[in-house]
């Protein structure tokens, strides 16, 4: 069995399914849990995933000094039968390395650095893609793996074209106004669209745009990731920046159109069977891109 730690953003979470669907024999992947639920949905049946939700208090405890002096039945036996120990949690060095030695000392322990190497790193290796980075640390300290499994192509041909103009990053989302001509020429070439809002542009924007986007551009509100995953599940396409929802919608087969600016797509692309990056030659602002170049990257409906 296999026991895969992770916790952390939507999109870093995303872009670790390509090494979960690798993984042979039974799952459990302790992560947020909602996150952990999200990729039971999104692996199917085929690799065996179970959930568990990473703040429970004794996962929470390993990374305290000394660790925990005894588990829980269910907590023992999870690190008894473990196999491999996937960590993107520990650097295989610090507290909760040596409480996860302790409670798993037959377990051969894989520690991977979620965060590609940076400067004075040679170049080279500062633009392998992220998911190419956690491969090779696996691979390097002898992780079981399957053969590459292929996302199959996604998206309902009757539904809408999926916006969603946000980011955890300011810096990464395109300008606003450039949204709403998008949008505009979408719905005027006779395509529907459905704006998606998350809790970041909730908490970011000023009511009265959240209420022009409800009001007059049609926009939905998603407050969970089972809501975004639903709403995604219905779409025949997307469009977004760098951000969690668009390495969701390309990780689900959605015809993925993804609008970068500051951050490398060599690095940092959505994987997918259908993925359209528009960036430019190098690091800029994202006011680099008009609606144009947009529109002509969507794909049609139908």
């Amino acid at each position: 069995m296999n026991v895969f730690f992770h916790y952390g953003a939507l999109g870093d979470f995303v872009l670790t399914l390509p090494m979960l669907r690798r993984l042979t024999g039974k799952t459990t992947l302790v992560s947020a849990w909602e996150r952990a639920t999200l990729a039971v949905k999104l692996l199917g049946s085929t690799p065996s995933v179970s959930p568990m939700d990473i703040q429970m208090w004794e996962f929470m405890r390993l990374h305290a000094e000394g660790g925990p002096t005894s588990v829980s039945p269910a907590i023992g036996e999870l690190f008894s039968e473990a196999r491999y120990i996937v960590s993107f949690v520990s650097d295989g060095e610090d507290n909760w390395a040596k409480s996860v030695a302790r409670l798993a000392p037959q377990a051969k322990r894989i520690y991977i650095d979620p965060r590609p190497p940076v400067p004075p790193v040679p170049p080279e290796d500062m633009t392998e893609h992220i998911s190419g980075w956690h491969l090779r640390q696996a691979q390097a300290q002898r992780l079981a793996l399957s053969d590459p499994v292929e996302v199959a192509r996604g998206g309902c041909a009757d539904g809408p074209i999926v916006v969603h103009p946000g980011s955890g990053g300011v810096d990464k989302c395109w300008p606003m106004e450039r949204y709403e001509n998008l949008i505009g020429d979408l719905n005027q070439r006779g395509m529907e669209v459905l704006p998606l809002l998350g809790e970041a542009e909730a908490e970011r924007w000023p009511k009265d745009r959240m209420d022009h986007w409800g009001r007059h551009m049609g926009a939905k509100v998603f407050g969970t990731l089972h809501e975004l995953h639903g709403a995604l599940a219905g779409a025949s396409a997307y469009i977004g920046n760098d951000s969690g929802p668009t390495h969701l919608a390309a990780q689900m087969g959605l015809p993925t159109v993804a609008l970068f600016g500051p951050t490398d797509p060599r690095v940092w692309a959505p994987v997918g069977p259908d993925v359209t990056v528009l960036a430019p030659p190098s690091a800029e602002a994202m006011d680099w891109l008009e609606v144009q170049q947009v529109l002509d990257a969507c794909p049609d409906q139908g």
